[in-house]
């Protein structure tokens, strides 16, 4: 037994001395430290002891059921390691290995399914979103491992699991499709907001898709993040799967392709790829989704032309597939006469022109279907054209409304244009010579000029005025939309554009004609380039929309 070491007594003249406020005898502070120090280890050491045996006690059995848990979480023993978590209800919680790994990430690593089910049961929604030090939950773990009810188990838990990324920025279906497990990435992915993932990690996880041929879903993903596929490498990696040997992949290469066929609507609609495709998998023509629509009827409800197209380059198969009816009893004609998405109707502006296109489909269709298919009914008792009636009438409305709207505004123009032009052309009687009646500028060629173009201008400008009174008087049925209103618009406005056209010339040969002298060569460029941007200026504006008008009514799709 170690005995105290007892403060030294101090005799009587010290302690009178001590009890003087105004005096205190030397001190060496080096050797008092040194008692006081030495008075402090011997303390510690006796009082301490006794307490740091009972943490040393404490810690070695935490350290052995710590060793049993993980023991019994690699060999899925439960009844053991239900035995740990009961002398301890938090070490499911804390790290047991050095990488910070809990049990369920060990379990999960270990596959032991059984073993997670009952550990799951135990833990809060919040312990299943704990990370180990490298960043990853049980979850990305379950993910790697490929073990889709482990997932299932976790998910059910807490459902925010497939978003929590780990330490690299890793989501779990990443994690999924790097290590190729293909029934986890199809599980993982409809349960994963797509949202959380930015472009680049749209391309990552493409390219990995296309790696392990999972192009089904690569195909969703693809088409839910607008990536262009004809720009992209992942585009070209897509493209190449048409180019792989369906057979022999060992992953039922036709199951995919009926699984593509019933997700028709994420087929991203380009010509190339498509014609790689159905190169590789003919079949594919032969294909219907859920509501009996092969891959022609889905372009054409989409109006997607340039696919639509393909139709007839595949010869007689054509004349079959074009006999396809689906549930509702529309044959492919039917299908011309509903409205297209409104994607796909605002590529041309205008209501009158979305009809003129409608109706351009519709016309384009009913040429490759047999002559019964135009009075064919379907359940709801609608020919092909009643049910384009019934589907377009709104858009007639509006097309109708717009058509005479537009005409209105340019209707004012060509008349006020008509009206210049007129004045214009009786000034020249002003200038006439008095003796002999004819114009003073008679033999000014800039005057000739301007007597050419402000007859043009007067004529134009009367032609579109006569055109566009035609077309406000028209019944405006649906047949008119296809050809008839849509060319006296375009011919009405070709008019006012050259009518504008021509003032401009008029008004610089007007300029150059009365300032016709050596010293106004600065006054005359100067119109001569006012003139010229002008020029610049209203073919940039006109152009693209006199061109557009022209090409949706002469060269339908």
């Amino acid at each position: 037994m170690r005995t105290y070491e007892s403060e030294p007594e101090l005799g009587s003249d010290e302690q009178s001395e001590l009890s003087r406020e105004d005096s205190y005898p030397p001190l060496d502070t080096n050797i008092y430290e040194a008692q006081v120090l030495n008075m402090h280890n011997q303390i510690e050491i006796e009082v301490e002891s006794p307490i740091s045996n009972a943490n040393a006690q404490h810690f070695n059995d935490h350290r052995r059921n710590v060793k049993s848990l993980h023991k019994a979480v690699l060999r899925g023993d439960w009844k053991a390691a239900k035995t740990a978590l009961s002398l301890d209800k938090n070490i499911a919680r804390i790290e047991i290995t050095e990488r910070g790994d809990r049990a369920l990430h060990i379990a999960a690593a270990a596959k032991q399914t059984a073993f997670v089910q009952n550990l799951v049961e135990h833990l809060n929604t919040s312990d299943l979103e704990l990370q180990n030090r490298h960043g990853n939950t049980a979850f990305c773990i379950a993910a790697a491992s490929g073990v889709v009810e482990i997932a299932k188990v976790m998910y059910e838990k807490n459902k925010n699991l497939p978003s929590i990324r780990s330490s690299i920025g890793k989501i779990p279906l990443e994690m999924a499709i790097v290590f190729g497990n293909r029934e986890m990435v199809e599980y993982l992915y409809p349960i994963t907001p797509l949202e959380v993932l930015n472009a680049e990690e749209n391309k990552d996880i493409l390219k990995a898709l296309v790696h392990i041929d999972m192009y089904d879903i690569a195909l969703e993903i693809l088409n839910s993040s607008r990536i262009d596929i004809s720009t992209t490498n992942v585009g070209r990696a897509l493209q190449a799967l048409a180019r792989k040997p369906l057979r022999g992949h060992g992953f039922r290469g036709h199951w995919m392709w009926e699984r593509l066929v019933r997700t028709f609507a994420y087929i991203p609609w380009n010509v190339e790829f498509l014609t790689l495709l159905t190169d590789s998998y003919p079949d594919l023509f032969w294909e219907v989704n859920k509501e009996y629509h092969s891959i022609f009827h889905v372009a054409l409800i989409n109006r997607q032309e340039k696919v639509f197209n393909l139709i007839y380059q595949i010869g007689a198969v054509r004349n079959l597939i074009t006999l396809y009816k689906d549930q509702e009893g529309n044959n492919i004609l039917h299908l011309a006469g509903k409205l297209a998405p409104p994607s796909r109707l605002k590529i041309v502006s205008g209501a009158a022109l979305q009809m003129q296109r409608e109706l351009q489909w519709f016309k384009e269709v009913e040429k490759i279907v047999p002559s019964s298919f135009l009075h064919m009914k379907n359940k709801d008792k609608l020919t092909p054209r009643e049910l384009f009636s019934k589907e377009h009438e709104a858009l007639r409305k509006e097309g109708e409304e717009w058509m005479k709207r537009t005409v209105s505004f340019c209707l004012v123009v060509a008349t006020l244009i008509a009206t210049v032009a007129f004045d214009a052309g009786l000034a020249i009687f002003v200038g006439n010579n008095q003796e002999s009646g004819t114009s003073i500028l008679l033999k000014d060629r800039q005057f000739k000029i301007f007597v050419i173009y402000n007859a043009l201008a007067m004529f134009s400008s009367t032609t579109s005025i006569m055109i566009y009174l035609s077309i406000l008087i028209s019944p405006f049925v649906e047949d008119d939309f296809q050809r008839s209103l849509t060319t006296k618009l375009v011919f009405g406005l070709s008019s006012v554009l050259a009518s504008l056209g021509c003032m401009v010339v008029t008004f610089s040969a007007t300029v150059f004609s009365v300032y016709n002298k050596e010293n106004q060569w600065p006054l005359q460029g100067l119109v001569f380039g006012i003139a010229l941007l002008t020029s610049i200026i209203y073919t940039m504006i006109y152009y693209k929309l006199w061109n557009t008008r022209v090409f949706s009514t002469g060269w339908p799709a």
